[in-house]
């Protein structure tokens, strides 16, 4: 493999897909493998990056959360965002595939932090320090779709 991963750009169906759900199941997996599944709250900041936040929701104090770990270890990630319906023929999701990791510029992190406070409401009132709310970029790489997401 040579040169910078690609990065692929979302469709306007699947952006509206990503903005009209309120959460995805985020996946990362540590240097040798071993997989993680955690629900998150992100926002679509541009047609190839989304971000999410740690936010004050409650967690085990004094510990690094894993899906940070394993992002520091290993950038690969997956998210899976999906439209459930009992009716199958109405089923659709997108995975969106990449790399992530934290947000180092200050401006891009306060783009994200409006971003998700324009998406989330719960996200108004609280203060998302830099030091204390690490926030997360995922650049997209690879896209997977199934059923109508349009």
């Amino acid at each position: 493999m040579s040169g910078e991963p690609r990065v692929a750009r979302l469709s306007a169906a699947d952006r509206r897909l990503l903005e009209e759900a309120r959460r995805g199941h985020l996946a990362t997996a540590t240097r040798d493998g071993r997989p993680h599944v955690v629900p998150v709250c992100y926002a679509v900041l541009d047609d190839a990056t989304l971000a999410f936040a740690i936010d004050d929701k409650p967690k085990r104090p004094g510990k690094t959360l894993r899906r940070l770990r394993n992002l520091a270890e290993n950038p690969r990630f997956a998210l899976v965002v999906d439209c459930w319906d009992e009716e199958w023929s109405r089923l659709a999701f997108v995975l969106v595939e990449g790399r992530g990791g934290l947000c180092a510029d200050e401006v891009r992190r306060n783009e994200a932090i409006e971003a998700l406070r324009r998406r989330y409401p719960q996200y108004v009132g609280m203060r998302l320090e830099a030091g204390r709310h690490p926030v997360v970029e995922l650049v997209i790489e690879r896209l997977h779709r199934f059923g109508d997401v349009t």
